[in-house]
């Protein structure tokens, strides 16, 4: 599949910018046909990615809030690759197979704004994306940081381990929001992976095992995963004062995040 998609990015390169066509299917299906219906689109996927080089992407989606509301993106090198397509075996079968069970359908062709990204965009997701497992950390993942999910980018993970101090778990290009620890010393610990941290108006200080940050009150700062890297730190606060708090403040925009290496 990897390579696939590498083949897939070339092509773009040379053909989608000037012949490409780009559609969007918007159709409603029978609540009693759902399941096969969605049988039906993973099957065509397949088989369209599998055996036509010009299908280019073939994704179906769900509405969240309906999921009888199917959308399905449709990429295609040239407008001959998408008669060649409606013309197959594979195509065929699931147009005579779902006929019935689809209420409403609408075709959409979309004009792409900037076409010229989409060779970094499936290069994007050519990347062996690294997993938790790879960082080999003695330290828990932990369960999902919802309680601070609102100040992060990202998912992360939050494990208490004891004595006041808890693991964060960082996926690639997690971060949290710029903030500010009032009336207290942050002690930041790194244990395992690579990631950043930043004061206002600072550089970027990198992150690897045995890293230690005391952040000084009252300094605006953020720090997160990098890149291409899961990331852990162990957390805690020194030097608490009484009415010690947080203050969370705006996102790191991509802008900024994405000058790191």
């Amino acid at each position: 599949m990897r390579q696939r998609i590498s083949f897939i990015a070339l092509l773009f390169a040379a053909m989608v910018q000037a012949q490409g066509l780009y559609r969007l299917a918007e159709i409603e299906v029978h609540p009693q046909y759902l399941k096969e219906y969605l049988a039906a689109a993973a099957e065509i996927q397949k088989a369209s990615l599998a055996e036509e080089p010009g299908v280019v992407c073939l994704f179906p989606t769900q509405l969240k809030e309906n999921s009888t509301q199917i959308r399905i993106l449709e990429i295609y090198a040239s407008q001959q690759a998408y008669e060649h397509h409606i013309k197959t075996a594979h195509f065929q079968k699931y147009k005579q197979g779902t006929l019935h069970m689809v209420k409403h359908l609408k075709l959409n062709d979309l004009q792409p704004l900037t076409p010229e990204t989409m060779t970094s965009l499936f290069k994007r997701f050519n990347m062996k994306q690294p997993t938790f497992e790879s960082l080999n950390s003695p330290w828990p993942k932990g369960e999902p940081n919802t309680g601070y999910a609102q100040y992060f980018i990202g998912n992360s993970y939050l494990a208490d381990v004891g004595g006041g101090m808890h693991n964060v778990t960082f996926e690639p290009r997690c971060r949290n929001n710029w903030h500010i620890h009032h009336k207290q010393v942050q002690v930041l610990i790194c244990v395992a992976g690579r990631g950043w941290y930043q004061e206002w108006g600072k550089e970027p200080q990198e992150m690897t095992p045995g890293t230690i940050i005391a952040i000084p009150a009252e300094v605006k700062h953020w720090h997160g995963a990098a890149k291409d890297s899961w990331f852990q730190h162990l957390t805690y606060h020194k030097d608490v004062q009484e009415g010690a708090s947080n203050e969370w403040l705006e996102p790191v925009t991509d802008e900024v995040y994405d000058k790191l290496q």
